[in-house]
């Protein structure tokens, strides 16, 4: 893997339903013609003219790697590339695009000689996408034709990540999503399972704010798909009964030291006999602190006692600027199962009962990943990065 380049990983689901927009089945909708001159006033997408955005059709495998390029700010790169590519079947117009492509591992083509005329979809576009970012099918990190669950993980916004190489500024963004006239959703905080059950009817995003007292969920609980909850900084989240993760879960980490027997990272602790499924995202998010002072483990994190993590989806640790800064793992007494994918760039995943990585998931180890405290890593999994510390 390209670690420069996976240091930019953006949450490419949010631009895999920008692209879907671009299907026929969403061409109908009155808003697609809206999000399509939103794109093109950041220069993210251009239509087939001046006038005409196609709607009405899928894109081609040629238009979808055109605007990935695009979208990745390196447009002007592809056009002045020298590179070549072997494909027969690419018209002249996006030679230097496909040869640009073809040389950073972005595509492969359907063979040898032909890079495909057919239709793209969003799994296709991800896939490109995670190429780009320099995560690679071929190794294990991902398969190519279900790349959604390695999307869905993400530790910058592609705005910011755009924002960032100069593609457009923060007031042309803002400009383009007044265009749009969507509002981000209004947050609802709880402290209460019962306030949040309440919540989960109607809200988008839910804040678990506790002080001193865990919210406990017992009984059986759903996050439904398009949903966050966040676990804000200083709050306990204990899971004692079922909970199915169809959403997006982020364990947040420390931004203060509140005393000396407190700093306010969040904690996410499976237990008493309790049981996650997630099959939608859980990220353990780093601490933002702005010192260099090495407090022990001070990000988001889960920590699974008497009970079990099922996961289907994905999980991710995220980097923070020192290593005790990043998000943390520990499976103490309970059983961590993966059938999904699991990024580690955070501390570390610290195991002293059982991981099982089945057959088809994926650990990306980029931190530490240990087994010294007696646990086990088991199963016939892809495991990429660093080895286990045993």
């Amino acid at each position: 893997m390209k670690s420069g380049i996976r240091k930019i990983l953006v949450v490419t689901l949010a631009l895999a339903l920008c692209f879907s927009m671009m299907l026929p089945a969403y061409a109908a909708a009155p808003e697609a013609e809206t999000k399509a001159a939103a794109l093109k006033q950041l220069g993210l997408f251009m239509g087939v003219s001046d006038t005409d955005f196609a709607l009405d059709r899928a894109p081609t495998r040629v238009e979808a790697l055109v605007m990935l390029l695009r979208t990745l700010g390196v447009e002007d790169d592809a056009k002045a590339s020298t590179a070549t590519h072997p494909f027969t079947d690419v018209p002249g117009w996006a030679d230097s695009y496909i040869a640009y492509a073809y040389e950073n591992g972005f595509t492969k083509g359907v063979s040898d000689t032909s890079f495909g005329s057919g239709d793209a979809d969003s799994d296709m576009y991800l896939t490109f996408m995670l190429r780009a970012l320099g995560y690679s099918d071929t190794d294990g990190d991902f398969v190519w034709n279900t790349p959604d669950t390695l999307a869905k993980a993400g530790s910058q916004s592609l705005a910011d990540k755009l924002m960032a190489d100069g593609a457009f500024t923060n007031e042309a963004l803002e400009a383009a999503t007044a265009s749009v006239g969507e509002t981000k959703p209004v947050p609802v905080s709880v402290s209460s399972l019962d306030k949040l059950q309440e919540a989960l009817q109607t809200a988008k995003v839910i804040n678990v704010d506790t002080s001193g007292t865990p919210l406990v969920i017992t009984g059986e609980l759903t996050i439904p798909q398009g949903v966050t909850v966040v676990v804000n900084r200083g709050s306990d989240f204990y899971i004692e009964g079922t909970l199915t993760n169809n959403g997006t879960i982020k364990v947040m980490g420390a931004d203060a030291v509140v005393s000396a027997d407190f700093i306010n990272y969040s904690v996410m602790a499976v237990r008493n006999g309790g049981k996650v499924i997630n099959n939608g995202a859980l990220a353990l998010e780093a601490s933002i602190l702005a010192d260099d002072v090495d407090r022990g483990p001070v990000g988001g994190q889960l920590r699974i006692f008497e009970g079990e993590f099922q996961n289907n989806g994905s999980v991710f640790l995220k980097k923070g600027d020192m290593n005790t800064k990043g998000g943390m793992l520990a499976v103490i007494e309970g059983t961590f199962t993966n059938d999904g994918t699991v990024i580690a760039d955070g501390f570390q995943i610290d195991i002293a009962s059982s991981f099982v990585n089945n057959a088809g998931a994926v650990v990306i180890n980029n931190s530490y990943v240990s087994t010294e405290k007696g646990g086990s890593f088991t199963g016939d999994g892809k495991l990429t990065g660093f080895p286990i510390v045993e």
